[in-house]
Parts: C-alpha cells; sequence; structure tokens
C-alpha cells in the first residue's frame, strides 16, 4: 500500500513525533508498505491562507510536494496532539495551504454539494489528547474528531477515516507509552 505519513507536532521529541516513527517503522520493515513521510515542523511554508479563496496565494516547493505525495497516496496517517479540542495551528495550516478547491473538492454551479476530488483514498489518525475520552466525547461533543473527520478528510472523500486515540497522556506511565508505540507500530505493520 502507498501511505502518506503526517507528523504534525511541533515538537520532534514529542510522544507523537515518536509514535508516527513507531509506525513508520512497522510499515516499512520488509518492505511492507511504500511510505513517504513528512515531519510538518521541517516543511517550509506559511500556514496563513492570507487571503482565503478569494484570491490564490502560490504554493511553496514543500506544499506543492505535499500535493503530489497526496495524490500519489492510497492511505494517509496523520499523528498530531489534541489541543484546545482541535488541531494543532501547523496541521490546521497545512490543511488550509494544501486541501485547496480544484485540489481536494470542486464546488458544483448552482448547488449546495461538491465534489470530493481525493477519494479513493483511506485514513487513519492518531492523536493525543490529555482527557479522558468520555470526557471528550460527551462535554466537548468530540469536536475535534467531528471536525477533522467530516469537515476536513471526509470533505475531500477521504473513507474510510479511522482513529487512534492515546488518552491522558500527562498521567500516563513510561510503561503506558512503551504499549502506545508497540500498538502504533502494529499499526503501521498492518497500515491500519
Amino acid at each position: 500500500m502507498k501511505i502518506l505519513l503526517l507528523d504534525a507536532h511541533p515538537d520532534p521529541a514529542s510522544l507523537c513525533a515518536g509514535l508516527a516513527r513507531s509506525y513508520l517503522g512497522g510499515a516499512t520493515e520488509g518492505g511492507r508498505h511504500e511510505v513517504r513521510f513528512a515531519a510538518l515542523r521541517e516543511l517550509h511554508f506559511n500556514p496563513v491562507l492570507q487571503h482565503g479563496y478569494r484570491q490564490r496565494t502560490e504554493l511553496e516547493a514543500d506544499l506543492l510536494g505535499q500535493q503530489e505525495s497526496i495524490r500519489w497516496c492510497e492511505h494517509l496517517v496523520v499523528v498530531t496532539p489534541l489541543w484546545w479540542m482541535s488541531a494543532p495551528a501547523l496541521l490546521k495550516g497545512y490543511f488550509d495551504r494544501v486541501f485547496l478547491p480544484g485540489f481536494a473538492f470542486k464546488y458544483r454551479d448552482d448547488s449546495p454539494l461538491w465534489d470530493r476530488l481525493l477519494s479513493g483514498r483511506s485514513a487513519r489518525v492518531i492523536y493525543t489528547q490529555d482527557s479522558p475520552q468520555w470526557f471528550a466525547r460527551f462535554f466537548r461533543g468530540d469536536a475535534f474528531w467531528r471536525a477533522l473527520n467530516h469537515g476536513t478528510l471526509g470533505f475531500a472523500g477521504f473513507s474510510p477515516v479511522r482513529r487512534t486515540i492515546f488518552a491522558q497522556v500527562r498521567k500516563s506511565t513510561p510503561a503506558t507509552r512503551e504499549h502506545w508505540l508497540a500498538q502504533t507500530r502494529r499499526l503501521g505493520e498492518t497500515a491500519g
């Protein structure tokens, strides 16, 4: 399988960066899958969509490469923290700048509907959060997941979109984190 793996944490020493490396190790071991890896913190781009969709801002070379990698992939994997019930600015900026009209979606004339231009690809989001998942679901409406699953990836055509959640990170033990790293490696092995 052709996999595009994104590490969306700004800190290379983070748990998310470790999870991304574990997924990469599992996916590439023994030549199982073709993987392109991008640590968003290493890409050179302005994460601000300067003019919205009113005026096109030229894409930097790194973002043009990312669009090519998204076209190439069959499966997208995003490893990210959950901050303030949302994605970090780096990931939000990536989606704002890369998932443009004409690339990720196209509105239909005289219709509220749109074409999902990235259909035929699946995705997995692996994310960390400090709150327990029951709290995020029942008291916060699972806002991050709903926005990323339906509002971004699903809007562009990714289906199915699955998730793996590592919750209560702040209270996790080293043994728990090792278990999470092993679990993520197994996801990479199966392209899960």
